[in-house]
């Protein structure tokens, strides 16, 4: 995984964390076309609209899904989400431990995995004991967990650790 991401560094490079002269007038930002730049790309513009159109997609699937479904591949749905959180749980743990600033990507992407994994618990669940178990893991488990990685992203953002 760390060669992926070094390589996507090379790629892409620093994506809005150049060193120099600030924009003004008669300097155009070089930047501002980029993602991460200062002024509204045409990146940005597509993923707004891709997001209004999800809208009447949602109230769609709303209205038509069926009430109930079996699923042959459900447990391996399960497994393969624990597994994609154990994956990113990890990745975080690898990239703190480097003092690696990547970590805010991959605990993001943890706290996301976790909020999906309690909603999924706690609405697919049978009532009663099952309904139960998956409150309490929600309430003191994956919640708590993606709160403290969207804590962590948040902070590294603010003060990244120090290059070199």
């Amino acid at each position: 995984m760390l060669a992926v991401t070094d390589r996507l560094d090379r790629v892409l490079g620093r994506i809005g964390s150049e060193p120099g002269p600030r924009p003004g007038p008669g300097r155009p930002d070089a930047r501002a076309d980029r993602p991460g730049g200062r002024r509204p790309s045409a990146l940005g513009a597509a993923f707004v609209l891709a997001g209004l159109a999800m809208i009447p997609w949602v109230f769609y699937l709303s209205v038509t899904l069926p009430a109930s479904a079996r699923d042959a591949h459900w447990s391996l749905a399960w497994v393969g989400l624990d597994g994609c959180e154990a994956l990113a749980l990890f990745a975080t743990g690898r990239f703190l431990l480097r003092r690696d600033n990547r970590c805010v990507l991959t605990a993001v992407g943890t706290a996301v995995l976790l909020l999906v994994d309690a909603w999924f618990d706690v609405t697919s669940a049978a009532p009663g004991p099952d309904l139960a178990t998956a409150i309490v893991m929600a309430v003191f488990a994956e919640i708590p967990i993606a709160l403290v990685c969207a804590v962590l992203a948040a902070r590294v953002l603010r003060t990244p650790f120090p290059r070199g």
